[in-house]
């Protein structure tokens, strides 16, 4: 609604400008304004019906046209800015909401109609304007396919996909080429020859993203055979050429292949590339200039400085943009490893928090059951049948997290959370029952945890217990406490040992902690972990359970 009413306020202001410059020539082309006006409703209702305002659009220009010439027969107008501005719009529209079978039929309604109008009012139109508007045309049809991101349900080949984002290049060439076209004409009808040089020079500066060097070496052979060409012809430049004999369309499109060349090609091609079209232009300029005077070659000086700065310009713009897109790439690949980084510790410790924790059990019970085997072998048996659930565990929990990194579970699920569910105390209560008799726990959980908070809180109290069991094998009590006071979630972990850290069987990896301390502050929580007081080992976490603001 907002877009609606923005358009509908600039077309009124058009309106009004056509009102105000009609009145004041007092002109047939106030017979044009009330066609001018349905042309801005038309254009302003475009955005929703495209199809529909097209069409009426290009019969109401049509027949607004046809009412001039009937009022005044000798008279002679423009296409007003309204009807000019609505009709590009409607194109626009049409190529942004519609697909391309559709819109091309109204865009060829639209120009043709503005074709008959142009006729209509001034009879014959010169080139200018038929160029001016082929540019407007080929820049609406541009934009409204860009906005629509429309894409084939097939894999564009690499020509169509460069002839769809350089569409503003190819516009602008072909602008320049009419307006060229018509000024060489009538100056020197026999200068076709320089005139297809200059086209040849544009279809190879929008080529030239393809295949730079090679684009390069063609175009240099179009100049240096044009400058042979002008001498042979006996031809002169055009006052308006910014270096003579060189058309300006050659001249921008010699340009546009030097920066390309520096952008996409490798140093020495880009050398090999540049040393040819300096040199091309070199040899028409200069044979022109000795063609013209032999004795006086000031001329020819200054025409080599203002080639001298575009050449300059053109390499600079090339410079700019290749290191544009070195830094890109860069920025890319930097957050690729950067993603790539976080995966890994994500990983790691999901392999620390759920494997190593089963594998841990396994090892403690069957030190224990080797412990006991000669005095209670039924006690041995217990322990052997639990050494089994263990490992039956780490291997479910081993494929579950494989299958996650497969992408074979939904984004932001893992194997690593297949004991974590929704209630926090029956989670915490069910693995102090699975560590044995002497896992004491407290809890004082007063309201709603969240999920996040919850699992890491259930991690901790996990790593904690293997760390226990593995570290202080002669702890006889280990106290679990789970508060809730405030705004915090409190996780303390104690025991009893000897303080001695005792090498477990199979090492250690050392990453306990420091899994544990980057779950907490991913979080926004603060954890610590040392000596206990007296004796044993001591864990602590305090876990925000209000929402905080990401980073």
């Amino acid at each position: 609604m907002r877009a609606r009413w923005v358009l509908a306020t600039l077309m009124t202001l058009l309106c009004c400008v056509d009102i105000a410059f009609a009145v004041q020539r007092g002109g047939p082309e106030l017979i044009a304004l009330p066609g001018a006006a349905l042309l801005a409703l038309l254009a302003v209702r475009g955005r929703s019906h495209p199809a529909l305002c097209g069409l009426a659009a290009a019969a109401v220009l049509v027949l607004s046209s046809g009412l001039f010439r009937v009022v005044d027969p000798l008279g002679h107008g423009p296409i007003l800015p309204t009807e000019n501005a609505a009709a590009v719009l409607l194109v626009l529209f049409a190529h942004r909401r519609l697909p391309p079978l559709k819109a091309l039929p109204i865009t060829g309604a639209l120009a043709l109609a503005a074709l008959v109008s142009l006729v209509v009012r001034s009879s014959i139109p010169d080139t200018r304007t038929l160029a001016f508007g082929m540019l407007q045309l080929l820049l609406a049809m541009g934009t409204g396919t860009y906005l629509r991101g429309w894409q084939p349900t097939v894999v564009r080949a690499p020509l169509l996909e460069l002839f769809s984002r350089q569409w503003p290049m190819i516009a602008g060439l072909t602008v320049l080429v009419f307006l060229e076209g018509n000024a060489y004409l009538e100056d020197r009808p026999y200068a076709i020859a320089m005139l297809l040089g200059a086209v040849v020079l544009a279809v190879l500066a929008v080529l030239a993203p393809l295949r730079p060097l090679e684009t390069a070496l063609l175009g240099a052979s179009a100049l240096a055979c044009m400058g042979v060409v002008n001498v042979l012809l006996g031809a002169r430049e055009m006052s308006s050429a910014i270096l003579p004999p060189l058309p300006i369309t050659a001249t921008a499109a010699g340009m546009l292949l030097m920066a390309y060349l520096v952008r996409h090609a490798a140093y020495r091609k880009a050398w090999i590339g540049g040393s040819a079209l300096v040199g091309a232009a070199l040899i028409a300029v200069v044979l022109d200039g000795a063609a013209e005077s032999p004795l006086e070659f000031s001329t020819t000086f200054r025409t080599l400085a203002l080639g001298g700065l575009l050449l300059a310009l053109s390499v600079g713009s090339g410079v700019y943009f290749r290191t544009r897109d070195g830094e890109r790439t860069r920025t890319v690949e930097t957050a690729v490893e950067q993603a790539q980084q976080a995966e890994r510790l994500a990983l790691a410790r999901e392999l620390h928090d759920v494997v190593a924790h089963h594998v841990t059990g396994i090892v403690v019970q069957a030190q224990a059951a080797q412990m006991v085997a000669a005095q209670k072998p039924e006690a041995a048996a217990e322990a052997m049948e639990r050494i089994a659930n263990s490992g039956t565990e780490a291997l479910v929990a081993m494929r579950r997290l494989v299958a996650s990194m497969r992408g074979a579970e939904p984004a932001g699920t893992s194997g690593a959370t297949e004991q974590a569910t929704t209630d926090l105390a029956a989670d915490l209560t069910s693995l102090a029952e699975g560590a044995g008799p002497k896992v004491r726990l407290l809890l004082d959980i007063g309201r709603e945890v969240p999920q996040e908070v919850a699992r890491s809180a259930l991690r901790l109290v996990q790593e904690s217990l293997t760390n226990a069991g593995k570290h202080a094998p002669d702890a006889t009590e280990i106290l679990v406490s789970v508060r809730s006071p405030q705004e915090h979630l409190h996780v303390r972990i104690t025991d009893n040992g000897s303080g001695r850290r005792t090498a477990p069987v199979g090492g250690s990896g050392g990453y306990g902690l420091v899994g544990m301390r980057e779950r907490i502050e991913l979080l926004g929580g603060r954890f610590s972990a040392g000596p206990g007081e007296g004796t044993g080992w001591r864990v602590e976490a305090w876990l925000p359970l209000a929402e905080r603001a990401a980073g």
